[in-house]
């Protein structure tokens, strides 16, 4: 059961009359008005900002430290980088040492190899001797 709201009157339930709904909507064209009048003031506003960014002392100022800040992070920033390649760069070194040694190693050993596989070769030339 749905109760309604209401009150009594002399003793007789009275239903109290439902409000309509206020419609708060401005037509499009006011709001189109107050949108515009809104950027207008902000662009007024940058305006004179950006003038006394370049016109006056602290603004000036601003600006030095701005762009002195930058420098410093675009330095920092390349700073990194050629720290990064360097040791990129001595790693490559290294593993470039490495193989070198590696390949030396290798020729070395072919080369003790060498002289044992002409032997062996020249024995297998050779008559079998007589058994024991």
């Amino acid at each position: 059961m749905t109760e309604k709201k209401g009150h009594f009157v002399n003793g007789l339930w009275v239903e109290d009359p439902v409000a309509a709904p206020v419609k708060e909507e401005h037509p499009i064209d006011v709001r189109l008005a107050a949108a515009t009048k809104s950027v207008l003031s902000a662009m007024d506003d940058l305006s004179k900002v950006t003038h006394d960014l370049v016109a006056t002392e602290e603004g000036k100022k601003h600006i030095e430290k701005t762009v002195n800040e930058t420098t410093m992070q675009v330095r920092k920033s390349f700073d990194d980088i050629l720290a990064r390649a360097k040791a990129e760069v001595d790693k490559a070194k290294a593993d470039v040492e490495k193989v070198k040694a590696e390949v030396e190693k290798a020729k070395a050993d072919m080369s003790k190899a060498k002289p044992e596989a002409e032997k062996a070769k020249a024995d297998m030339g050779k008559p079998p001797g007589p058994k024991k």
